[in-house]
């Protein structure tokens, strides 16, 4: 930092930073077990469902969306009505109908797979992580959601040895059921 100062001028300072740039592009990795499989993204905000499901287009996927717990119960319910099951849900925690908890309890009703549901939310969820394990939650996820934390979150709950793993505590932790 250099400061020059000249009374009934002003003063100038100057600032000089040092930035390194990185020359390697991580691209967001495809998950082969999910490769075209169908996720279901539920939160009552139009914006993030849409960049949920962009992210989710991004690694392979086919994404639905909507925008309350309710209707992501009834989607669910025609899927396996029509052998058409969800692969990966993604619920927001906070929905206006009923929380993501419930929610998750409602669609292990309604499923006969162990699909992992993801919980989204911007809040600290160690008050209510035993009670969503018991409800079939298997990760949770920091809103705002990034493609990179996504995709490790998707990675840590679809591989087997991933088992009770907390892939960067401060963003999520993953636990497979």
């Amino acid at each position: 930092i250099s400061v020059k100062s000249e009374q009934g001028v002003g003063t100038e300072f100057t600032v000089s930073f040092t930035f390194r740039l990185n020359s390697s592009i991580k691209e967001p990795v495809v998950i082969p077990e999910l490769r075209h499989c169908k996720a279901l993204v539920v939160d009552d905000d139009f914006n993030t469902c849409d960049s949920v499901s962009y992210m989710l287009g991004q690694l392979g996927m086919r994404a639905e969306w909507t925008l309350s717990g309710k209707e992501a119960v009834l989607r669910t319910h025609q899927a396996v009505m029509r052998n058409t099951d969800y692969s990966v849900y993604i619920i927001d925690w906070l929905l206006p109908d009923m929380n993501g908890v419930e929610v998750t309890r409602r669609i292990r009703k309604e499923i006969n797979s162990n699909a992992p549901v993801i919980i989204l939310t911007a809040y600290d969820w160690a008050d209510i992580e035993a009670e969503a394990k018991e409800a079939g939650v298997t990760a949770f996820c920091s809103k705002p959601l990034f493609l990179s934390e996504l995709s490790s979150c998707l990675q840590t709950v679809m591989r087997p040895e991933a088992k009770d793993v907390k892939v960067n505590a401060e963003n999520f932790t993953a636990h497979h059921t």
